[in-house]
C-alpha cells in the first residue's frame, strides 16, 4: 500500500489567506454582535439589545455588585478616642441549670467600648443584645447563635443602656459560662435569672 502524497495536504497561499481573513471577519462579527453585548453591555449595532443579550450583562453586574455601598470608616477624632468612663476589666462566671437561661450585662454610655471573650463548658444558645434606658421589654439584638461554646469580639455601645449576653442551656446537664471583659463601661453585672 502506497503512502498518500504530501501534495494533497498543501494549500495554496491565496486560499490560506482567504480562509484566515474569513475567520478574522467571523470572529470580529461574533465579538461585536454577541460577546460584547452579553459580557460588557457594549452594543455597537443594536442587535444585542434586540435579542436580549445586553440584559445578560446587567444581570451579572447586579449579582456581583454589593447590595449596599461600603460604609466609610470614620477617621477617629478626639471625641471618638477620649473616654470619660474609667478603664476596667472584669471576669464573671455563672452556672446555667438544665433548660434555663441567664444574662450578664454591662452598663454603658453611648460610645463606650469593651472587648470580650466568653467560654461555655458545652454549646449554648446565645443572644448578644442591648437595651436602652427605660426601654421596658424592648431590646436590640446584635448577634444570635443556636449552638456556640465560645465567642470573642468588641462592642461599641450604639446607645446608652445595658449591653451583654443571654445564654440558654437546652441540655439536661448544668453548663458553666465564664465572661471576661476589658474596656470603658460602668460595670459588669448579672440581672435576674429565669
Amino acid at each position: 500500500m502506497a503512502n498518500p502524497s504530501m501534495d494533497q495536504y498543501l494549500v495554496a497561499p491565496r486560499t490560506l489567506t482567504k480562509a484566515t481573513a474569513g475567520a478574522g471577519v467571523a470572529a470580529a462579527l461574533i465579538l461585536t454582535l454577541f460577546v460584547l453585548p452579553a459580557e460588557r453591555g457594549i452594543d455597537l449595532t443594536g442587535i444585542g439589545s434586540a435579542i436580549g443579550l445586553t440584559r445578560m450583562s446587567q444581570t451579572e453586574k447586579e449579582v456581583t455588585a454589593p447590595s449596599q455601598a461600603p460604609t466609610a470608616i470614620p477617621i477617629p477624632n478626639r471625641a471618638m478616642i477620649e473616654k470619660t468612663t474609667a478603664l476596667r476589666s472584669d471576669e464573671m462566671t455563672l452556672t446555667l441549670a438544665p433548660h434555663t437561661g441567664a444574662e450578664i450585662k454591662a452598663h454603658m454610655r453611648e460610645g463606650d467600648h469593651f472587648i470580650f471573650r466568653w467560654e461555655a463548658s458545652a454549646p449554648v444558645k446565645v443572644d448578644m443584645h442591648g437595651e436602652r434606658v427605660n426601654a421596658g421589654d424592648e431590646f436590640t439584638s446584635y448577634w444570635k447563635e443556636k449552638e456556640l461554646s465560645a465567642a470573642q469580639g468588641a462592642l461599641t455601645a450604639p446607645f446608652e443602656g445595658t449591653h451583654g449576653w443571654y445564654w440558654h442551656n437546652r441540655s439536661d446537664v448544668p453548663i458553666t459560662v465564664t465572661v471576661k471583659t476589658a474596656g470603658f463601661y460602668g460595670d459588669l453585672f448579672r440581672p435576674h435569672a429565669e
